[in-house]
């Protein structure tokens, strides 16, 4: 298979095109308007779904089932197609790209999902007829039913051919091996089981221990857990975690004093809290981010990529509200967001600021301290933006550095003598993590690295990469 994630299987105006027609009858069907779009335009998942969302009405239950089919899809698709290979003679090219697409749906729910496989058959084969394809449904229902019969409920241990990762740390057997043997393919097996990128696959077997590797690839598919940062200048956590779980939430106090993890993902603007500013969505690796720069009231400070202002409305809640805090961002539209959420949570002491792309007219400075959340690979992210994995390359991941550096550089030259910058990333990769801190204080003698931390994804949140600088004063 191509290391390309299939690239050249994108959907042509060719006789097999299917025309998804308005309105959707069911999620399968919106799910698979959600793929074609995906594949013709390479937008985020999120963003398709947002728009073919407004232009319809389908039940709660519907729509969640779409989000997990194309997301899940997006996210599994290596290991996906490699199954749906090992059941058929063909090779992939000779089967018609929105057929292929179906046939993904279909051997998701079989591998991945809760639903049961004949329903998971049936319900494909319904989605031929349903968009016009009935001389698909031969095809389709042997296909999954040679899935089905390769799938077993026994439990696996951990790599091997014939072990299929699932979530949440399980294996599942399978009745013969379809996956590369871990023993003596190592890196093909990662890639191959877990979906990611021979690129990346090789970074990370090449470096991490075993226990980080598995942690790290089977946060990369696991859906995203929900965790939110209780907004401490207007309730506690105790207060608003007691009024989720009266809501009927699944809900449990995080690790650190500020967070609550959700064990569901609700519609969250109907939650108890939320019109009243008195939580918002953020991952506690994030939340260390702002944490580490330990804003106080007083300080001028600057949040130099800040949108959508996770961490924005984070420093101001930590300095009580009573810092001078200026969010830049490249666009308006961005900021917007930062606005949005500030006025939710009541707080005041955000100045929103675009700044050019080419990082001219920056704000003047200096700054008793700044964070910097640089533009990264998001490679401890992948369970959030399942299409990052695809993206991942050496040739971007080497542009984002020189522009890492960019921003480092211009922040340090921002902070005061004896003032602060923390360095942050969502990546687990060293060149945008250490590499470009360590080029940054071989430029900046007057530079000290106080503090870094790593977070492993998984363990138990999000991948990050965060180092607090200080100047000498």
């Amino acid at each position: 298979m191509s290391d390309v994630w299939n690239r050249s299987a994108r959907t042509t105006a060719d006789e097999g095109f299917v025309n998804v027609r308005f309105p959707y009858e069911n999620g399968r069907i919106f799910a698979f308007a959600v793929l074609q779009e995906f594949d013709q335009s390479d937008r985020f998942i999120q963003d398709i779904m947002a728009d073919l969302d407004a232009r319809h009405s389908l039940s709660s239950a519907d729509r969640s089932l779409a989000l997990d089919v194309a997301a899940g899809i997006v996210r599994r698709s290596r290991t996906l197609d490699e199954v749906i290979q090992s059941r058929i003679t063909r090779p992939r090219h000779k089967v018609e790209p929105d057929l292929w697409r179906v046939l993904r749906i279909g051997a998701y729910q079989l591998l991945f999902s809760r639903t049961p496989d004949h329903a998971a058959v049936d319900s494909t084969v319904d989605l031929c007829r349903l968009l016009d394809r009935p001389r698909w449904t031969g095809f389709v229902n042997g296909v999954l039913r040679g899935i089905g019969r390769l799938l077993t409920d026994e439990p696996a241990t951990g790599p091997a051919a014939t072990s299929l990762p699932t979530s949440n740390k399980h294996w599942r057997s399978l009745n013969e091996p379809v996956l590369p043997d871990p023993q003596s393919q190592r890196m093909q097996y990662f890639a191959d089981a877990f979906s990611l990128p021979q690129s990346l696959a090789q970074r990370w077997t090449s470096r991490l221990s075993e226990a980080d590797l598995i942690a790290a690839c089977f946060h990369t598919i696991d859906p995203p857990a929900t965790s939110l940062r209780v907004n401490s200048l207007r309730a506690d956590r105790d207060t608003v975690l007691q009024s989720l779980i009266d809501a009927g939430c699944k809900a449990s106090a995080g690790t650190l004093l500020c967070s609550i993890q959700l064990d569901q993902s609700p519609r969250l603007e109907t939650l108890p809290g939320f019109a009243d500013g008195l939580w918002c969505v953020q991952d506690e690796a994030a939340m260390s981010a702002s944490l580490l720069l330990a804003p106080q009231p007083g300080e001028s400070i600057l949040d130099f990529c800040a949108a959508p202002g996770g961490k924005t409305t984070h420093l101001a809640e930590l300095s009580g509200d009573k810092a001078t805090i200026v969010a830049c961002d490249v666009a308006n539209g961005r900021l917007q967001r930062i606005r949005e959420n500030a006025a939710r949570l009541q707080l005041t002491s955000i100045q929103p600021m675009v700044i050019p792309k080419d990082g001219r007219d920056l704000p003047v400075g200096p700054f008793d301290a700044v964070l910097v959340d640089v533009p990264c690979s998001n490679t401890g992210v992948l369970n959030r933006r399942p299409e990052a994995r695809w993206r991942f390359d050496q040739v971007a991941l080497e542009e984002l550095v020189v522009l890492q550096t960019r921003l480092l550089i211009q922040a340090c030259e921002l902070v005061r003598p004896g003032g602060r910058v923390v360095y942050s990333t969502c990546s687990m990769e060293p060149e945008e993590n250490r590499g470009v801190v360590d080029t940054v204080l071989r430029a900046f003698k007057d530079f000290r690295l106080d503090r870094e931390i790593l977070h492993r994804p998984g363990q138990p949140a999000d991948g990050a990469y965060q180092a607090l600088l200080i100047r000498s004063a």
